[in-house]
């Protein structure tokens, strides 16, 4: 099930849903509206150089999202999913080998189907950004402006990390 960008019209104390809360209205209004086409079956495919485009694209963007997983400056889930924004409407075949990869493929779906990312992912993320962090700052011979530099991104992307939207079963 995908979900709909817009923001919610009514919104009332006893509302059927009980996932509606407050923080979820207000990621629906800043979340960009092409999360929504992640499904496949309302997205047409392009052709010509416009699919040649996408699938580098598409490619670039995965290996970002790769390198994402490893370094604690760059952020994997932004990255997969422009990958798989670009591969939908290039090769939905490539799009679902994604979406069931092992290791990338469950962060994706659960961003695709409950715009969240589990809290266990969380702590993952977080956990190899202060170790990775930690261990260059003490073993690299770095300037002292770098070092701070290095600690301010890495304090930026575990910012980004804890507020992205959780899922609420996890």
């Amino acid at each position: 099930m995908i979900r709909d960008s817009q923001p919610q019209k009514k919104l009332s104390k006893d509302s059927s849903s009980p996932r509606v809360t407050l923080e979820r209205i207000a990621f629906d209004e800043i979340r960009p509206a092409f999360l929504d086409t992640l499904d496949e079956v309302s997205v047409p495919t392009v052709t010509g150089f416009k699919k040649v485009l996408y699938l580098v694209l598409a490619l670039m963007f995965f290996v970002l999202g790769v390198l994402g997983v490893a370094l604690p400056v760059l952020p994997t889930t932004p990255f997969l999913l422009l990958t798989s924004f670009f591969l939908i409407r290039t090769s939905p075949r490539l799009n679902r080998v994604l979406l069931h990869s092992p290791i990338l493929g469950q962060v994706l779906k659960d961003w695709q189907e409950d715009g969240g990312i589990r809290l266990s992912v969380k702590i993952q993320a977080i956990s190899i950004v202060v170790i990775i962090i930690a261990a260059t700052l003490f073993f690299s011979p770095l300037s002292m402006p770098l070092k701070a530099t290095l600690i301010v991104l890495a304090s930026i992307g575990i910012l980004v990390i804890i507020r992205l939207p959780r899922l609420s079963g996890s």
